[in-house]
């Protein structure tokens, strides 16, 4: 019972760090923005044809608005290698089967093992680039963009591990569709706990993404 009362208490000064960015007038766009280009995003998968190509979604990846769901920070420079493995024909594949399983699946609890199933993160651990990192975060915030209610904006897999480690997830080993449905799950007790299912996605999914800061303003 402490350890649920210390998460309550975790995940409401999370909250409350997030509704405190959200309103300074340099963040407040950032919501609307996101929620907007998410929708868009959606919109498109629901009246994509399965039978045609996945081209029209290529610019939404990069797209500038893309930083409203999970900014990209020092990972812009993974960029260029970002498109080349995206353009790769077995990661298109891969692609277009979670688009699918985007569109037909349900959102419940099995999906991310099903999302995890693809392989599309274990595709791009195995695929060789001829010269700088892995665009790790890139492939992880194109996940939360197709499966958004799933997930959290939280891109990165450190802070991710770091997180979890914090609500008391172990991550290691655990594929990053995983880890991320666990802390989601976390938040979206806490979500109806407090009664607040009527907050935003966009705020369910960034909850957890303040958590490492309130575990500290809570230290303090």
């Amino acid at each position: 019972m402490t350890k649920t009362l210390d998460l309550t208490h975790l995940f409401k000064k999370a909250l409350e760090l997030l509704k405190t960015d959200l309103s300074k007038a340099e963040f407040e766009h950032i919501e609307p923005s996101a929620s907007w280009f998410l929708n868009e995003i959606h919109q498109r998968i629901r009246s994509w044809d399965e039978s045609s190509s996945i081209s029209i979604f290529e610019p939404y990846w990069l797209n500038k608005n893309a930083n409203d769901v999970s900014a990209e920070g020092v990972a812009k420079m993974n960029k260029a290698n970002f498109t080349v493995f995206v353009n790769d024909p077995t990661t298109q594949e891969k692609l277009k089967q979670l688009l699918m399983l985007r569109k037909n699946a349900d959102l419940d609890y099995r999906l991310p093992a099903k999302i995890s199933k693809v392989g599309l993160i274990e595709h791009l651990d195995r695929f060789n680039f001829s010269r700088g990192n892995k665009p790790v975060f890139f492939v992880h915030r194109m996940l939360i963009m197709i499966f958004p209610e799933l997930f959290t904006s939280i891109a990165d897999r450190v802070k991710l591990d770091e997180s979890a480690k914090v609500l008391g997830i172990k991550s290691k080993g655990v594929a990053f569709e995983l880890v991320q449905y666990q802390l989601r799950d976390k938040v979206n007790d806490f979500i109806i706990e407090a009664g607040l299912q009527n907050e935003s996605e966009f705020v369910k999914r960034g909850i957890a993404w303040w958590v490492l800061d309130a575990a500290k303003a809570l230290k303090g």
